[in-house]
């Protein structure tokens, strides 16, 4: 548990805060980090951020009119595959090698991943095409301002970064395997890695 007060509008998380669930089918176990809902009963969530276990091959939940991008954040390499053949007859792979690795697909897609080298942690992201617009990127040797709207999360993959107020005044250190979310407040948050290879994967939801 994490003692130190933070500002409204931002939450900091590891693995451990988040409850453990189930893939939608069952085959595998994710953990969410955030999500809005969407609003017709029963419908899939507007957007949703999750860290997903992958210890085995198996197939992915089908997801219609969600994008997804899936991160490799830990362990791997894992490898993505669509599980139905393109018109030319070949199968589309997602090779994730290193973390920071990314994928982009449909959430309509039938997918499957090959069992991976090593367990792994995919950082999650999905988001209802033509409602909501996500962004998802791998930041390294460079301070990151969060913007001033929308919801912002991130997750440190490698390093440590100095969290700062725009007036410079550190709030904290933020670790490899640890995130924040962070709501629009307070504005102008900056996170500088304390070394050149420190690296981070930032979605922003808008």
């Amino acid at each position: 548990m994490h003692v130190t007060a933070l500002p409204a509008g931002l939450r900091r998380f590891t693995l451990a805060d988040l409850p453990r669930e189930r893939w939608r089918n069952g085959a595998g176990w994710t953990r969410t980090v955030a999500s809005a809902e969407g609003t017709a009963p029963h419908a899939p969530p507007d957007w949703r951020v999750s860290l997903a276990e992958i210890s085995q091959g198996a197939p992915f939940s089908l997801f219609p009119g969600l994008a997804r991008t899936a991160v490799l954040a830990k362990g791997g390499p894992v490898l993505l595959r669509g599980s139905v053949p393109e018109p030319d007859g070949r199968t589309r792979q997602w090779p994730l090698n290193i973390p920071g690795d990314l994928a982009h697909f449909a959430g309509e897609m039938p997918m499957d991943n090959a069992p991976p080298e090593h367990e792994a942690l995919i950082w999650n992201v999905m988001a209802r095409r033509g409602h909501v617009q996500a962004t998802v990127q791998v930041h390294q040797g460079l301070p990151l301002t969060l913007p001033p709207t929308g919801h912002t999360l991130v997750w440190v993959l490698h390093g440590t970064f100095h969290v700062a107020t725009p007036q410079g005044h550190d709030l904290f250190l933020l670790g490899a395997d640890e995130g924040l979310h962070h709501q629009g407040t307070p504005a102008g948050l900056t996170l500088t890695p304390a070394s050149p290879e420190a690296r981070l994967v930032c979605t922003q939801l808008r």
